[in-house]
Formats: structure tokens, C-alpha cells, sequence
């Protein structure tokens, strides 16, 4: 034997126990990533389970509420279709001390269901807007004295 033929040998088996004590630190390494994985896949798996669980109970919740909400709408429009018929606001009335009117004692006013509202006074295409009418002003706050007059001496 000559000496290379020792070194190689050594040096062979030098290599040898190399590559089996990093063959093990490998596996280790690939086991550890292993479990790292399963166990990072079932922590997001409860954690979307979670998820899905809270957000079940808040549809539950909000059913109930929307069932409430429901219910009340349901009694208010009921009461408001019981204070709004004719035969309670008569008794109210009568209650109050109200009376049906003379049709004698009021003035009633007709209006026509034309489409068309009255024209009280028509600019022509060139004039501006700005134009006051004072007597048409006048005629309107003598009709609502009119009416105010009429509900005053019915109160009285």
C-alpha cells in the first residue's frame, strides 16, 4: 500500500461518515417541515371553522331581528290603519266636542280636476320673471283669512 492509496482509503471513508450524518439532519429537517405544514393546515382549518361558526350565528341573529323588526312594522301599520278609519276619527271628533258643519254657513270652494292649472297672468316670451302681482297676492291672503275666520268662529 502505498501512502495515496491510505489517504484515499481515510479520506473515502471520511466521506462516508459525512454523508450519513447529514443524511439523518435532512430527514430531520424534511420531518420537521412535515409537521410544521400539517399543523399550520389544521390551525387554519379550525380557524376558518371558526369563522364559519361566528358567521352562522350572526345570520341567526340578524333573522331574529329581521323577524322583530317585521313583527313591529306589522302592529304600526296595523295601529295606523285602526286611528286612520273613518269611524274612529268620527268618534275622536265627537269625543273632542266637534260637529259635523252646515254646509249653509261655509263657503265652499270647487275646483276642476282640468290637467291644466289656472293661469293667473302670462308673461310674454321676452319679459323677465320678476314681475309682482299684487293683486293676486292680495286675493290669495284674503281666501286663507277666509278660511281661517271660518275655523275660528267654529271653534268658538
Amino acid at each position: 500500500m502505498s501512502l495515496s492509496t491510505g489517504t484515499r482509503r481515510a479520506s473515502g471513508t471520511v466521506h462516508t461518515q459525512v454523508d450519513q450524518t447529514q443524511a439523518p439532519s435532512g430527514q430531520v429537517i424534511l420531518f420537521i417541515a412535515a409537521v410544521l405544514v400539517a399543523g399550520m393546515t389544521c390551525v387554519l382549518y379550525l380557524w376558518q371553522q371558526s369563522r364559519i361558526v361566528a358567521a352562522n350565528q350572526d345570520i341567526t341573529n340578524l333573522n331574529a331581528q329581521m323577524i322583530t323588526r317585521e313583527q313591529q312594522l306589522a302592529d304600526l301599520q296595523a295601529q295606523v290603519n285602526r286611528l286612520q278609519a273613518v269611524t274612529h276619527v268620527v268618534a275622536m271628533a265627537n269625543k273632542l266636542g266637534m260637529v259635523q258643519g252646515n254646509s249653509l254657513q261655509f263657503k265652499q270652494v270647487t275646483v276642476n280636476e282640468s290637467g291644466q292649472p289656472p293661469v293667473v297672468a302670462s308673461l310674454s316670451p321676452n319679459q323677465e320673471s320678476t314681475v309682482v302681482l299684487p293683486a293676486t297676492n292680495a286675493a290669495i291672503t284674503y281666501w286663507w283669512q277666509d278660511a281661517w275666520d271660518g275655523m275660528f268662529s267654529l271653534l268658538q
